[in-house]
């Protein structure tokens, strides 16, 4: 009996653990077709190759026309890679300080920061070779610290700021819950206005390394307010929609696998 006891709640770990990481790649899965084309309209409209809106109705055209091609592609996979990665060092993490009993909040912040800031910045340079108008070059480290300061920024927005905000609109909505709901959904599509210019000039120190200050300017002011909408709609399907399905879904899987 001893022995039992003590190895039923391994089995039970190993498959919370499971269960974190099956949800986890099913949410990236379903949020993956929209991010990947409106990452690939930013990135060819980035680099000139092609227009923002053309880009991305192709690729959803792509999607319908040629699902088989368009489910395994490089394009698909990259961003699937991106978010199924983060959903599963946050359901892990999750599971992890359950079992220690220990407060989960700078373990979570700091390992979706970690997974995804090194998917997405290997996914942006696949992107910038992918879908730039030049032969494949190695990016310059200026584009990696501007993506690495986008991400820093961004996971601060994600995952600390909603939770502060959620308490003051709280005061509006007069419930908790709903305040965060709100905040968590709003703040990461509200302050595209500014990390999209931080993620764009990524791609154009990678397409135009000599351009000039006065030329970046320039060309983030181009289609500004087009490329925060798209960025806009880029962003909440992961960050809102694919973190709440993520959530329903681990707890079903959790309780499939542990019954």
């Amino acid at each position: 009996m001893p022995v039992q006891s003590k190895e039923a709640p391994k089995d039970k770990f190993s498959l919370r653990l499971l269960a974190d990481t099956v949800a986890a790649y099913i949410a990236g899965a379903a949020v993956a077709p929209i991010i990947s084309a409106v990452d690939r309209g930013l990135a060819e409209n980035a680099s000139g190759k092609q227009a923002l809106l053309p880009s991305f109705v192709n690729s959803m055209k792509a999607m319908v026309a040629r699902p088989v091609t368009f489910f395994t592609s490089p394009q698909f996979f990259w961003i699937w890679l991106v978010y199924g990665s983060t959903y599963a060092a946050a359901n892990t993490c999750q599971t992890i300080c359950d079992r220690r009993k220990q407060d989960v909040a700078i373990p979570k912040l700091m390992s979706t920061f970690v997974v995804n800031t090194t998917t997405c910045i290997a996914k942006d340079q696949a992107f910038a070779k992918m879908f730039g108008t030049k032969a494949a070059a190695a990016v310059p480290m200026q584009s990696y610290a501007i993506w690495l300061t986008r991400d820093i920024l961004s996971m601060g927005v994600f995952f600390t700021l909603p939770p502060i905000a959620g308490k003051k609109i709280a005061e509006v909505t007069g419930n908790e819950r709903s305040g965060y709901y709100v905040a968590q959904f709003f703040c990461p599509l509200v302050f595209q206005t500014f990390l999209t210019p931080v993620h764009l000039l990524g791609y154009d120190v990678y397409n135009h390394p000599n351009n000039t200050i006065a030329q970046r300017i320039q060309f983030l002011g181009k289609d500004y307010w087009k490329n925060v909408g798209m960025r806009c709609v880029r962003q909440a399907p992961p960050w809102s929609i694919g973190t709440i399905g993520n959530s329903e879904l681990r707890k079903y899987f959790t309780n499939k696998f542990t019954a």
